[in-house]
């Protein structure tokens, strides 16, 4: 009996219901029955089951992992069948307008795109689009840091004022910045007030002489509380610049772009061509998403990529090709003890759980009419991506969708 109950097992799996053949009243079988069958799977159940019994319990264990291989394959096609169905229903009911890649175990399984580049225009995605990820740039931000930790040129206890001597707020260290503890105020919330020709893009230079000058008040003391900053992480890549000599984009460019081999990313300087893949953000009315003097800043967002570059970074990252495990560990580790281990924030990542209490790592982007999540999950290297230059709920909750179709049987 035993292969009937194998049989059972591979066919449950893939919620095919198998019902071993039974005595027909003249003393012959009868073909199993089968309920929600999915192509011709509803045969080769039945063929294992007619054919699996004769062979050795060697050879039989032997089948068994090769047909069980088989079907993890066939259940594979099945998911992605799932979230393909997901993507159209996103794009004709959502509006949904960008792409979406999903990976497992450092393998493409699902990639795909919908929609305009340039709506005015009629310019449509392609494979290669490159996108405006927002605040995803900041995990980049935080890896160049911990490049520079690992080359001991900087400490994560050090403070600002070792780089930066007349910064004006004092006591908070790189490591505040990393994880938003800084009690820096946000840029985007006093930059308006001092900037005084929004003609002239704001960089990252003129951000912290604006800070020097006018003391903007902090949200509150060092180390205290967990506040998002986008001023902490433009403040870093400044120190990014001190401490390496070079300009912030070049250092990430030469030691993080070129070296992952991601050649459709890059920073964006307004004002210059756009090069062949870009994408312009929209506002929900498809109009163009008129870009203001903010987005000079770098660190806290400003990269350009592909979904196909940013599953180049996830891999570089599984390989230590740019920073070893243990440091990328600590990126990855909870860095806010007030907050829960499911609400949390590393260095450069958010920190959450799914359902079955795995870690996720993720990260979102919002600006300039362009929306971006980041997700992986590292129990079974699952990576989800989600790039859209159109500002509405798109792909809203369906990161959530994705994982519950690639956890079923």
């Amino acid at each position: 009996m035993l292969f009937k109950f194998e049989t059972f097992i591979i066919c449950k799996k893939l919620r095919i219901k198998y019902t071993p053949p039974q005595p027909s009243p003249k003393g012959r079988e009868k073909f199993p029955s089968f309920g929600g069958v999915r192509g011709g799977l509803f045969t080769f159940c039945f063929l294992l089951s007619a054919f699996y019994f004769p062979l050795s319990a060697q050879n039989r264990t032997a089948e068994f992992v090769a047909i069980n291989n088989f079907f993890d394959s066939v259940s594979l096609q099945m998911k992605t069948h799932q979230i393909d169905t997901m993507f159209k229903n996103m794009v004709s009911e959502k509006k949904f307008n960008g792409c979406i890649l999903v990976a497992k175990q450092r393998q493409i399984i699902y990639f795909n795109f919908s929609g305009f580049a340039d709506f005015p225009k009629k310019k449509r995605l392609n494979k290669s689009s490159q996108f405006e990820i927002a605040s995803v740039s900041k995990q980049f931000t935080a890896v160049a840091i911990l490049m520079l930790y690992e080359q001991k040129k900087l400490n994560l206890n050090d403070t600002i004022q070792k780089f930066i001597p007349n910064f004006p707020y004092s006591k908070i260290t790189i490591h505040h910045l990393l994880c938003h503890r800084s009690g820096l105020p946000d840029y985007f919330k006093f930059a308006e007030k001092y900037h005084k020709n929004e003609q002239f893009l704001m960089t990252n230079d003129s951000l912290l002489t604006m800070m020097s000058v006018y003391k903007p008040k902090p949200v509150d003391v060092p180390d205290k509380n967990y506040d998002y900053s986008n001023t902490g992480y433009a403040v870093l890549a400044s120190i990014v610049e001190r401490v390496s000599g070079m300009p912030f984009y070049l250092f990430v460019n030469q030691y993080i772009f070129d070296v992952v081999g991601m050649k459709n990313t890059y920073f964006y300087h307004y004002g210059k061509g756009k090069p062949e893949g870009y994408t312009v953000g929209h506002r929900s009315n498809y109009k163009h998403y008129e870009r203001d003097f903010l987005s000079g800043v770098l660190g806290d967002k400003g990269i350009f990529t592909t979904a196909y570059d940013l599953y180049l970074w996830d891999n570089a990252l599984y390989e230590s090709k740019i920073i070893d495990s243990a440091t990328l560990q600590m990126a990855f580790s909870p860095q806010n003890p007030d907050r829960s281990l499911c609400n949390n924030y590393g260095y450069g990542w958010r920190l959450a759980c799914d359902e079955h209490d795995n870690t996720l790592i993720f990260h979102g982007g919002l600006w300039n009419g362009n929306n971006t999540l980041f997700l992986r999950r590292l129990s079974d290297e699952t990576l989800i991506i989600f790039l859209s230059n159109l500002y509405n709920k798109g792909f809203a909750g369906k990161s959530s969708v994705i994982l519950a179709v690639l956890d079923g049987l």
